[in-house]
Parts: structure tokens; sequence; C-alpha cells
């Protein structure tokens, strides 16, 4: 007789824990899908490419593609005299100032204006391999670049601010607020240059990666090398880590570093001394791509890569591009800044494999 009353307990008691295991499972949050892995490629030889920027003689060397609070897009970078063709290496008798060159598309050449100059010290020092983002709420746009006098001392170069709060970015000034310890100076490393910079959602911190002189783990002396620093505001800075050395096969050096977040990746790409290629690392990581030998995914045409998004398309931008290659800093057969379509494929064989695993 007592038996409806044990299974009707054991029922209830069921009952609730189902309901409580329901709960506890709508409470957790989905895990989200991990997205597949692809591989982005430029979509055609860089000769077949538009030039975005310059033409001739003059040197357009690295630069900045940044789009401005009118719907227009600008090129800003480094600029120089040269003699032109393959080979020619660098002549920076003009490079106390950074070009300047609008449009209203990526996908016509850019009109070039008014150069952007501005000098702190006396002699005259170089402008070189800037770095142009928006605060997020598009106010001020940051340009950070490499204030160089032209000596391997520690204490002649630095990383140098300019600031604009003109809707279409026609005019630029010194940082002139007194969150920084000496005028407009960002930080001071040996040979600090070539700036990518980004706000990152997942860290809620804004990532800066450059080029630097520095040890690496395995190389004698000092290397250039790859590093990263982190910032809340595009003022106060990190201590850097360092993330990347130079990749084997003739490189020499890890220059002109570009950095792009997607789909839970990081995609790095290092460029060297050889203007024909650079070589891509992916990682789940943003403070770790593993070994430059290793972990390298593939080598690409290229040189100082910029990749933006425009309209739903995804673009690629070098400079100074080599069709062959080259065992010379600067030497290159295509001028100017070469812009074409990216796109993104599926990962060959083994590609997995060399992606960089965070482990924390």
């Amino acid at each position: 007789m007592r038996r409806p009353r044990v299974f009707a307990a054991v029922a209830l008691v069921l009952t609730i824990s189902l309901l409580t295991l329901a709960c506890r499972t709508a409470q957790q949050p989905a895990r989200a899908a991990r997205k597949e892995l692809r591989i982005p490629r430029v979509s055609k030889p860089w000769r077949d490419a538009l030039r975005l920027v310059g033409d001739g003689n003059p040197l357009y060397s690295d630069f900045s593609l940044i789009k401005d609070n009118r719907n227009r897009w600008h090129c800003i970078g480094t600029f120089g005299e040269g003699p032109g063709g393959y080979g020619s290496g660098y002549q920076l008798s003009d490079g106390y100032a950074l070009f300047h060159a609008v449009g209203n598309s990526l996908e016509a050449p850019m009109t070039l204006l008014d150069k952007i100059p501005y000098q702190i010290a006396s002699p005259q020092a170089y402008m070189w391999a800037p770095g142009v983002i928006w605060n997020r709420d598009r106010t001020t746009a940051f340009l950070f670049y490499f204030h160089y006098l032209g000596s391997s001392e520690f204490k002649e170069n630095c990383v140098r601010l300019l600031t604009s709060n003109a809707p279409d970015l026609a005019a630029w000034h010194p940082y002139d607020g007194t969150e920084l310890l000496e005028k407009n100076m960002v930080f001071r490393e040996q040979d600090d240059r070539d700036f990518c910079v980004f706000w990152d959602d997942r860290l809620g911190s804004y990532l800066m990666y450059y080029a630097c002189a520095g040890v690496y783990p395995g190389l004698p002396g000092l290397n250039t090398i790859v590093r990263v620093r982190t910032s809340k505001d595009l003022l106060h800075w990190s201590d850097p880590t360092t993330v990347m050395g130079p990749p084997p096969g003739g490189y020499q050096c890890a220059e002109s570093p570009f950095v792009l977040y997607r789909d839970g990746y990081y995609y790095l790409w290092v460029s060297g001394i050889d203007y024909s290629r650079i070589s891509l690392y992916i990682s789940e990581d943003p403070f770790n791509f593993g070994d430059p030998a290793v972990n390298r995914i593939e080598e690409q045409p290229g040189h100082a890569p910029e990749i933006v998004s425009d309209k739903g398309q995804d673009y690629m931008a070098c400079s100074m591009v080599s069709t062959v290659p080259s065992a010379t800093p600067g030497a290159n057969d295509l001028h100017g800044i070469l812009i074409q379509p990216l796109r993104w494929d599926t990962p060959d064989p083994g590609m997995e494999a060399r992606v960089t695993r965070k482990t924390k």
C-alpha cells in the first residue's frame, strides 16, 4: 500500500532534479562555435594591382590607411626621393615629412595633398613608418610615427604622436596634452617603427605592434624583431612583449608587421629586406605567434602590407613590391602603394598544425 507513495516521491524528486538541471543548463552560456580557419591571399600578381598612390621615381614606402568621418579614404606614409628602378635603395632627402593622399574609394588612384610636416628636434629628423587610428568614439585620430635623427644612438629616435580632430583629417598637429612625459613622445625604444594599431574587443584594449632592435632567443646580438604593447587610451602603453623574430630564408630582420583579428585568429604578416615576399603567422594568442620557422604558415608575395575593408570587400595594400627575389633593402621594381582585393581560402594540408594555440 505504500509503494504508490514511494513511486510518487521518487517521481517528484526526479522531476525537481530535471527542472534544476534544465535551469542550470539554460543559465550556462552557449559555447561559441569555432570558426573554420581561412588563409588570406591576394587575388592577382602585384604587377596587375591598382597603383593607389605614386608613380615614377619618388619613394612611397611604409604607410597606413584610414577612413575619415566624411567617408573618404586617406593614405599616409613615408616619402622620399630616389632614382627609382630595381635595386635603387632608399634616398630620404625629402623624408622630413609624411605624404598624404585621399580618395573616394579604394578602387581608383588617390590624389596627393600637402605633405604632413612636423619637426620637434633640431637638426631635422626623419618622419617614418606611421600607424594611424581613430579613438573609439571617432573624435580624434592618432598618428604614431618613428622620429629618427639618422643615428644608431638610442637617445636619438622614438615614437611621436600627431593628432587630428578634423572630420576630413585635413589638419594634423603634435599632441599637446599633459599625459606624455616629454612633449609628444609616446615611448622610446631603439629603432621603434612600422606601427600597426587597432582596438581589440576581446581584450578591451588597443594593441600596437611594431618593429624595433632587440634580443631574440637563439640569435646573437641585436636583431630587428616584432613587439606588442597594450593601452586603454592610446597614450599610456604597457611594457613590450616580443612576439616574433626574423623569419628564415634571407629575411635578416622582422619589419613592417601587420596584425589582423578575424574569427578567433590573429593573423601576423612580417616583412624583411627582400621586398618580394612576406611571412604569414596565425595564432589564437595576440602575444605569442610561435617560432619564426616552425609556425610560419606560408610565404606570400608583397611587402609592408596593410589590410582594410570597405563595402564588404577586404583589400591588401603593399608598398615598393619587388617581382623578383632581392637581397638589398629597398630593392623593388613596382613603385608606389599598390592595392588589390583579398580572398580567404581553405587551408592547405598541414597549415592547421602550424597555428599557434593559446595555452591559458
